[in-house]
């Protein structure tokens, strides 16, 4: 809309100005004055939309991020507490806008903040937890079935030599569990981390991956070894995630919010989306 307004007024403007010209040029109606009318028109209306749509679409992108950052409930709770984020954010929020529109703003945004999201675990509701859970496992599953090297670099940029952060489509169904769970421990309202409980059924779930894989699960200890099989490394801890999910509600949310949060030494994905 804005920009429609904008090349209107340029354009009544290049309209006015390019009679002028041609009013200079020949009396109306003449051969001479319709040709100066509509090259003038032309040129004006050329020139002005080079010098000033630019101008309007920056203050419409700078207008629309400003609004998501107040709007965007994960935006404004992150830069009430730690307002030093809003300059960083806000960069990779408009670079979002500039490269797909709002959705893709809001994903930027989201994986510029996720290593603060992913430490903001413990503190989610199992039920949000369990969400995450199940769009990681989906999301992991999916990229093993392309490349099982895809997979581990999603889960490994650093030891796979590559950065994170730089996003992609396959990532959406995990932010947007993030978020959920973000938002659901800024709340507060979540039951208490039971980590002793959910270190047993973890080892639970450890010795029924033993059961059904026998060795192949010990590659969890070293998963960012250098000589780590690699395929292997995302297969078991697809598999691990499965078993998570699959457990009982509470248990599962519980455990999750263990494994997935900070202070954990198992397999965990906070560089799968981190900057």
């Amino acid at each position: 809309m804005l920009e429609l307004l904008v090349a209107g007024a340029i354009g009544a403007v290049a309209g006015g100005l390019a009679w002028a010209i041609a009013r200079w040029v020949g009396p109306p109606g003449s051969q001479r004055h319709r040709t100066a009318l509509l090259v003038s028109f032309v040129v004006l209306f050329t020139l002005g939309n080079a010098a000033l749509m630019p101008h309007a679409r920056a203050w419409k992108e700078e207008r629309d991020v400003e609004a998501l950052l107040r709007e965007e409930p994960v935006f404004a709770a992150v830069l009430a507490d730690e307002p030093g984020l809003r300059e960083p954010l806000r960069e990779a929020v408009l670079g979002g806008f500039r490269s797909g529109g709002s959705g893709d703003a809001v994903a930027a945004g989201l994986r510029r903040l996720s290593p603060r999201l992913w430490r903001s675990l413990p503190g989610a509701s199992d039920a949000a937890a369990v969400g995450l859970g199940r769009a990681l496992t989906a999301t992991l599953a999916d990229l093993q079935a392309r490349d099982p090297q895809q997979c581990y670099r999603f889960l490994f940029p650093a030891a796979a030599g590559t950065t994170g952060g730089a996003g992609s489509p396959r990532d959406d169904r995990i932010l947007v569990a993030l978020r959920a769970a973000y938002l659901s421990a800024h709340e507060g309202s979540a039951e208490p981390l039971d980590r002793r409980a959910a270190k047993r059924r973890l080892d639970a779930v450890y010795g029924r991956l033993r059961e059904r894989h026998g060795s192949d699960v010990d590659v969890l200890k070293s998963a960012q070894a250098p000589d780590a099989d690699r395929s292997r490394v995302c297969a078991m801890t697809i598999a691990l995630y499965a078993e998570l999910v699959a457990l009982p509600p509470a248990a599962a949310g519980q455990t999750l919010r263990h494994v997935l949060g900070p202070a954990e030494t198992a397999a965990t994905p906070l560089a799968a989306t981190a900057p």
